[in-house]
């Protein structure tokens, strides 16, 4: 039986969506049954080399699948989504230095199951997760009217926000090609010791920086799109973000053992947030933002 192809990819995107969810649920229980039954690390990088090691390198991964595979409205967001999965496959591929580890653990010859009971756990709080996060959007999220780029809407915009869409714009049509040059560019800067060494630390912030980037245009289609509530949300996770890696920076470079676990636990929490309210937002193929959304506000006079 040939099932309805539009039906199919919509279920498909919807899938990707939701799958992105349950794997930071994947990977955030895995961290809270990790540090209740052994001790908490200093950083999430260092649970690499704990019993979630097996659940650091599976989320990560398919994590960057799912960004990859995920098609932005416009190409500069596209591009920051493909960039930001690469950068995930980095992070997990490409380990922080095991400096001040608690009781580690990594799977061996003479002990292959010792992680079995946290990574299957953590397995199925992500499925029910998933399963629940998609249930509850198919049977109680109700429709919403089609976004459209209205132009006199658009003129009582915050002049920041007309700003912010114009840089966007100026950037964008290079904004591929320029990321692209970046990636490759991390290929052979890993012969020098200094940056191999940092990779993971850089792939990260990158990571975090173009997922930052992403809310900014969804604040900005939503604006434009009329929906106030949603552009104001989507600000708001973009600053917090940004203030977030910051703060990471500071706290690593002045070395907090605690410090710097928090912050990260913070970031992916928003990150897991905002990925949620995006979806409640276009779970519909008419909710999608329309392209012209950012170039309407941003040529929108003050």
């Amino acid at each position: 039986m040939v099932g309805n192809h539009s039906s199919d990819t919509m279920v498909t995107y919807r899938y990707v969506r939701v799958g992105l969810v349950a794997l930071v649920v994947f990977l955030l229980t895995s961290l809270a049954l990790t540090g209740a039954h052994s001790c908490l690390q200093g950083s999430i990088s260092a649970f690499f080399y704990t019993r979630t090691h097996a659940v650091f390198l599976a989320s990560l991964c398919a994590i960057g699948i799912c960004l990859i595979a995920y098609k932005g409205s416009r190409v500069g967001e596209d591009a920051l989504l493909n960039f930001s999965g690469f950068m995930a496959f980095i992070v997990a591929l490409v380990p922080a230095g095991p400096v001040d580890l608690c009781r580690p653990w990594l799977p061996t010859v003479s002990d292959p199951f010792g992680a079995v009971a946290n990574n299957i756990a953590a397995l199925f709080v992500a499925i029910a997760a998933g399963t629940g996060m998609y249930l509850a959007m198919e049977r109680r999220r109700r429709p919403q009217p089609p976004p459209v780029a209205s132009l006199p809407s658009c003129a009582e915009a915050a002049t920041p926000w007309k700003t912010i869409a114009t840089a966007l714009l100026s950037v964008e049509k290079w904004l591929p090609a320029a990321l692209l040059v970046i990636a490759i560019a991390g290929a052979p800067l890993m012969l020098w010791d200094w940056f191999a060494e940092h990779a993971h630390v850089i792939a990260a912030v990158a990571m975090f920086l173009a997922i930052t980037l992403v809310a900014v245009y969804h604040a900005c289609y939503a604006r434009a799109a009329v929906r106030r509530h949603l552009a104001r949300f989507y600000a708001t996770i973009a600053a917090l973000m940004l203030t977030t890696i910051v703060a990471a920076l500071i706290l690593l470079a002045i070395g907090w053992h605690f410090g710097v676990i928090t912050v990260e636990l913070i970031l992916i929490v928003l990150f897991a947030v905002f990925w949620a309210v995006q979806t409640w937002d276009v779970w519909d193929a008419q909710d999608r933002y329309p392209a012209e959304a950012v170039p309407t506000l941003a040529n929108t006079p003050t």
